[in-house]
């Protein structure tokens, strides 16, 4: 009997030791590992300039029949030269959103794939970013809730309870509730953390499901129910052509007191074009939502001409609820790579009609 082909793996990430880490834990698998000044960055920002990368990078970038890298470095790829993974038939994304990989259509309506169609086929990084990004919700919301920058700030002048409106008068968490927009993995994880602080948690998704998971009290199909429901609001939903600005300024308008709401404060660690920039800033103006704690945003890194920054009510946080630990990408892959060897279908394969 023949022994199977074990493929080459290219690996081009701007990740710190992803490639070390596939090396010294996946020790029966091939790796092609691409080394090029072009490409750098940290946490969850990447720094590529295609247009610099030298020949010998080109080259193997073009014999590649498996690669490791991030989405918006491989939509850079192929946006500046679309032949230039013309051998590639599996990419494992470093990340798990994979929306660079999308374009928007010329209306804003529906995803339009990078032309021409990708022929090959492309994995989640999947399975890991859950408990991280569940770790920063609730601290972010203990934080808010117990205004540390308060305290810290009295230490800073050496005031003892200087801020003693802000540092004095707080909410058990127990008595408080949490809208979770998006219930995949990543929204299952901070609805169980919420609950272990005794938080009830709504869920909302766009497939009707029985409350079964653990940590979410209710599901609800409603968009419109789980904001007016939430104390904190946490949207982790994905950029789809379903999703994008999703979150409306009249959507927002029904979270207010006034209309039935809690005036809620709002997290985002899901996508950043869910909401519009300017549609935060007048909910927060107008009081529909309290204030607003942001991991990601519409165009990243955010320029310093943003108003968030100085805004009082906003927290800005620069994309790193849940990054990729180097040491987590060879078990996400390595079952992948068993499963590509022997002609098995693969795991957290994006759809690329849905776009996710």
């Amino acid at each position: 009997m023949s022994q199977r082909i074990r493929p080459t793996v290219t690996v081009f990430s701007s990740i710190p030791s992803v490639a070390d880490s596939l090396v010294a834990m996946c020790t029966d698998i091939p790796f092609n590992i691409i080394k090029d000044d072009a490409l750098g960055g940290y946490g969850g920002t990447v720094d590529f300039q295609p247009s610099s990368l030298t020949t010998s990078t080109r080259l193997a970038l073009s014999k590649a029949e498996i690669l490791i890298s991030e989405p918006t470095v491989v939509a850079s790829i192929l946006k500046y030269d679309a032949t230039s993974l013309q051998n590639l038939k599996w990419c494992q994304s470093t990340y798990a959103g994979v929306d660079p990989l999308f374009v928007v259509s010329a209306d804003g309506v529906g995803n339009r794939l990078l032309q021409p169609r990708p022929q090959w086929t492309l994995t989640r990084f999947a399975g890991c970013f859950g408990p991280p990004i569940a770790e920063w919700c609730l601290a972010r919301i203990i934080e808010h809730e117990r205004s540390f920058a308060a305290t810290a700030n009295d230490q800073s002048k050496k005031e003892w309870a200087g801020s003693r409106e802000k540092v004095t008068k707080y909410r058990y968490l127990s008595s408080l509730t949490l809208s979770v927009l998006g219930c995949g993995d990543i929204g299952k994880s901070i609805a169980k953390a919420a609950s272990v602080f005794g938080m009830k948690v709504v869920g909302y998704g766009k497939t009707p499901r029985k409350a079964t998971d653990v940590g979410v009290d209710k599901y609800t199909v409603n968009i419109q129910e789980a904001i007016q429901a939430g104390d904190y609001i946490v949207s982790v939903l994905p950029s789809t052509a379903e999703t994008r600005g999703i979150l409306s300024e009249s959507l927002l308008a029904s979270a207010s007191k006034a209309n039935g709401g809690k005036s809620p404060v709002f997290l985002n660690v899901g996508r950043g074009d869910v909401v519009q920039e300017s549609t935060l800033l007048s909910s927060l103006e107008q009081g529909h939502i309290s204030a607003a704690i942001l991991d990601v945003f519409e165009t990243e890194p955010l320029t310093k001409q943003s108003p968030f920054w100085d805004h009082p009510n906003v927290i800005v946080s620069p994309h790193v609820s849940g990054l990729t630990q180097a040491s987590d990408v060879p078990r996400v892959f390595s079952e992948n790579y068993e499963r590509y060897v022997n002609g098995h279908p693969l795991l957290y394969v994006v759809d690329w009609d849905k776009g996710y």
